[in-house]
């Protein structure tokens, strides 16, 4: 069973999250490089992808791997002003713009999508092989919606590209896999296009509700994310698919400002979603602990990662 944490590079500071993952029995480290905004995600991960970092988590037996809002490394900007085609055209527009994603239906665009991940992926080499490489962090759509991509819907672009990916990153190493993220707008299930047989599902049910469980029927928030999920796995394999959880998430508690405040999840909620998850036959779990630094366990201690791993124990 894979069990972790995500996190973000400053929240290091202060803790010691290589020895604590492994006096409490956690295998898997997600370094995050954070959301919203472009950014150098290279350089904001840091030392995280530094030699002397990994064999750290490797002689303490954890594995690690790079969870990534990576649009602009995808699909560098400057291709812009030569190849606009390769750039969506937002539904309200009419002309093509640099925001936003790529153009799924374009051949050509998709194969700088995968030479990127290729190079992406043989710089950051997870020790899992699974790569997580995300398209912009968005709540609304930022996908393409010219004449040729119109029909498809986000979800079915983006596993077009994650596809494209997937076969450029098997070129360097055989074990590579590519994460299909449903989030936001691609949460839901891809009719028109089929994952290829390196893609494996991340569910990331960021608009859920965590005063009830994943799987209550009483809750018509989760009710919709619930049914997301099945109809996901109608294409996925439940094996291979993997929960990226908001359980002990403090920055969303918070609000993503400091200081930070306490995740607001129940140990009887994450029981009950894991319960629900396992199931299915689903058995890789991660949840983002950002903003759980230093200056988080001095001020609350750390009940809640303790009541996550204590929870996770049970199955």
């Amino acid at each position: 069973m894979r069990k972790g944490v995500v996190i973000t590079p400053s929240d290091l500071i202060g803790v010691d999250w290589v020895a604590k993952m492994k006096s409490l029995g956690l295998n898997t480290l997600g370094i995050h490089s954070g959301g919203g905004a472009a950014h150098d995600v290279l350089g904001v991960l840091g030392k995280t992808i530094e030699p002397e970092f990994r064999e750290r988590l490797r002689a303490a037996g954890i594995d690690y791997e790079y969870e990534l809002h990576v649009s602009q490394e995808l699909m560098p900007r400057n291709l812009f002003t030569s190849h606009p085609e390769y750039f969506i055209q937002p539904f309200r527009a009419k002309e093509r713009s640099a925001n936003g994603n790529w153009c799924s239906a374009r051949t050509e665009a998709l194969g700088v999508v995968g030479n990127c991940a290729r190079s992406l992926g043989e710089k950051l080499a997870p020790s899992t092989h699974r790569h997580f490489f995300w398209g912009e962090d968005s709540a609304a759509s930022s996908w393409c919606h010219c004449d040729e991509c119109a029909a498809l819907s986000d979800a079915e672009q983006y596993l077009l590209s994650v596809n494209a990916m997937a076969g450029q990153l098997r070129q360097f190493d055989p074990e590579a896999q590519v994460a299909f993220l449903a989030y936001c707008s691609t949460m839901e299930r891809p009719r028109r296009v089929q994952p290829a047989g390196n893609v494996f599902l991340e569910y990331a049910p960021f608009n859920r509700c965590y005063r009830h469980a994943i799987d209550d029927a009483d809750c018509c928030v989760n009710r919709r994310h619930w049914q997301a999920l099945l109809d996901l796995l109608e294409e996925f394999d439940p094996a291979t698919t993997h929960i990226l959880e908001y359980w002990l998430d403090s920055s969303l508690f918070s609000n993503w400002r400091k200081p930070a405040k306490k995740p607001e999840t129940t140990p009887e909620i994450i029981r009950r979603d894991l319960r629900a998850y396992r199931q299915l036959g689903i058995d890789s779990f991660t949840t983002f602990a950002v903003y759980m630094d230093g200056e988080y366990f001095d001020t609350y201690g750390d009940r809640e990662l303790l009541d996550y791993c204590e929870s996770l124990n049970q199955f």
